[in-house]
C-alpha cells in the first residue's frame, strides 16, 4: 500500500480538493495521533 500511495503521489499535479475541511477532520478524529505532526 506504501509503495502504490508513493508512486501515485509522485503524479499529483494539483492540490487535493476539500484538504483543509479532510484535515479538520482527521485533528478531530485524531488529535491524538497528529498532535506531534502539526
Amino acid at each position: 500500500m506504501y509503495l502504490a500511495i508513493r508512486s501515485a503521489s509522485k503524479k499529483w499535479s494539483m492540490p487535493i480538493h476539500n484538504w483543509k475541511a479532510a484535515m479538520n477532520r482527521f485533528i478531530i478524529e485524531f488529535e491524538d495521533r497528529l498532535k506531534d505532526h502539526l
